[in-house]
């Protein structure tokens, strides 16, 4: 049998702190009761205060971390059911969009076959036809405004789905803006609305004609519909080495606390109560510009109007 090895003080001191160390403790009430040096017996004391300490701080550590660990586990199971989601409501306007498309199309050019149809004593007659009155050219807006809608319905499935493709090639950023003016004319007749463009130099750059045609298409039905009839004007230009279209109108204006959210997604710049629609053009056309390399701006104040500059790089 091992001879027992009388431990000094500081030993044994040393030896209860290793134990300590790891996490295990020899130490018992009943053998600081039997310790015979009342200074040993308090270290003793504290000794096992200490491990009993350590003891409950692991615990809450453990208990802190498997709180974590299921609160992660929470946020990554709504981040997988917000993808899922998103996806799925992606695919619904995709297939909506596309769906929708085809019998619009088809009423579009059903609609534009009995305008060229009408002629205009036709348009004027007393009792006029349904079909030869006034109401086919107001069917023919709302087809329009429809497929419009869906435009927007598609183009939001491709932004979030990260499929905006942009067909780039040279473009004559004025005589652009001009054909937008032109396909305007009959609606800012019908508002009597007056519009001032102004775009004597040549602007060229390299561009997707068709996604700035929306981007500007968008800023003048906006300030058609907010301008409160009031002029428009419109400025293409080139600065440096940037090109720039400014739409401005003289309507309702945008406050300051809603200009920084005004790119977003669904956001309105009034009630929509005032004018329908889904609130997403603005949204569209800032990720256009952003593909393009470039960038548009809101200047405005309530009851002053709003200028939109779009800069795209030359």
């Amino acid at each position: 049998m091992a001879a027992k090895v009388d431990l000094s003080p500081t030993d044994r001191i040393l030896l209860h702190l290793g134990e300590i160390g790891a996490r295990r403790c020899s130490i018992t009430d009943e053998s600081i009761a039997a310790e015979t040096d009342p200074d040993m017996r308090q270290v003793l004391l504290g000794l096992l205060v200490l491990h009993e300490d350590l003891s409950y701080s692991s615990q809450l550590r453990y208990e802190a971390e498997a709180a974590l660990r299921l609160v992660a586990d929470e946020r990554e199971r709504l981040l997988e059911d917000r993808r899922l989601a998103i996806s799925a409501r992606d695919q619904f306007l995709a297939v909506a969009a596309h769906e929708l498309r085809t019998p619009l199309t088809a009423l579009s050019l059903l609609v534009d076959h009995l305008l060229m149809g009408i002629s205009p004593e036709a348009a004027t007659e007393i009792t006029p036809s349904p079909l030869r009155g006034p109401q086919l050219p107001r069917l023919k807006r709302q087809i329009d405004r429809l497929t419009g809608l869906v435009s927007e319905m598609l183009d939001v499935s491709r932004i979030t789905g990260g499929g905006l493709d942009l067909v780039v090639g040279p473009v004559d950023l004025g005589m652009l803006v001009r054909e937008i003016v032109d396909r305007f004319e009959p609606e800012l007749q019908r508002r009597q609305i007056t519009l001032e463009l102004t775009a004597a130099e040549v602007v060229r750059g390299h561009w997707d004609g068709a996604r700035i045609d929306q981007v500007v298409t968008n800023l003048m039905s906006n300030a058609i519909k907010y301008g409160e009839g009031k002029p428009i004007q419109i400025t293409v230009r080139a600065e440096g080495a940037r090109a720039m279209v400014v739409v401005r109108d003289h309507g309702v204006g945008i406050p300051a606390d809603e200009q920084n959210k005004i790119f977003g997604p669904f956001a309105r710049a009034v009630a929509a109560r005032h004018h329908a629609g889904l609130g997403l053009g603005l949204w569209i056309a800032h990720k256009i510009v952003q593909a393009s390399n470039g960038r548009i701006k809101l200047d405005s104040a309530p009851g002053e109007g709003a200028a939109f500059t779009v800069e795209l790089p030359l």
